[in-house]
């Protein structure tokens, strides 16, 4: 059986590293890589969900790790505690770190939280970013599904809803900002890599 640990250590990871991250772009660009709220209000709306998911995860993830069974009383399913289900969760957790780490290590300066003002950075699509146009979202919710599966209750599910919400808004949003900054170059991109996974014709994508 896995650690208890580990879904609050892989959160915690994924934290860690994007702070680390945001210090590192700005101290390079000059430019607060944390832009939440400043491109569109819609991203103001994003961020609040992004803060309530976030400290909710962390929050069950203490309580699997601590006191595991308050999970009951949060309508835990019996299954859950098995430990072919804990090594999926834990497996799942260890690749969306993975992801996470190598997705924002191959964007360099150009990672961001949210849209900034200043606009974007280059286009990035090697690496990752040849298979997926959101490879750091896709590590999110794999976290957030690895945290269901680990400990299935009602908040754990609507802490995954709200992280998908909060996705396919910033995403939205995202796409738009990638389509007036790089154009042609971006919707060449669109065009043979899927928004999560998946090549759709192949071929090397020239970087704007």
């Amino acid at each position: 059986m896995p650690p208890s640990w580990i879904p609050i250590a892989g959160l915690m990871l994924i934290i860690g590293m994007s702070a680390l991250r945001l210090r590192t772009v700005k101290r390079h660009t000059g430019h607060d890589a944390y832009s939440f709220g400043r491109h569109a209000e819609i991203q103001g709306v994003a961020e609040r969900i992004w803060r309530i998911t976030v400290i909710s995860a962390l929050v069950l993830a203490t309580i699997a790790w601590q006191v595991p069974h308050w999970e009951d009383v949060l309508g835990r399913a019996d299954w859950a505690s098995s430990a072919p289900v804990r090594w999926l969760s834990a497996v799942l957790f260890a690749v969306a770190v993975a992801i996470v780490a190598i997705a924002q290590t191959q964007m360099g300066t150009s990672w961001r939280v949210g849209v900034p003002e200043e606009g974007l950075g280059k286009l990035v699509t090697h690496g990752l970013f040849s298979w997926s146009r959101n490879p750091v979202f896709v590590g999110l919710l794999l976290a957030l599904i690895a945290l269901l599966l680990w400990s299935p209750t009602v908040m754990s599910a609507a802490v995954l809803a709200a992280g998908w919400t909060l996705t396919m808004m910033q995403v939205r949003i995202e796409e738009e900002a990638l389509t007036a900054a790089h154009g042609d170059a971006y919707e060449r991109c669109v065009a043979k890599v899927g928004r999560w996974f998946g090549r759709r014709h192949g071929g090397r994508i020239d970087e704007a």
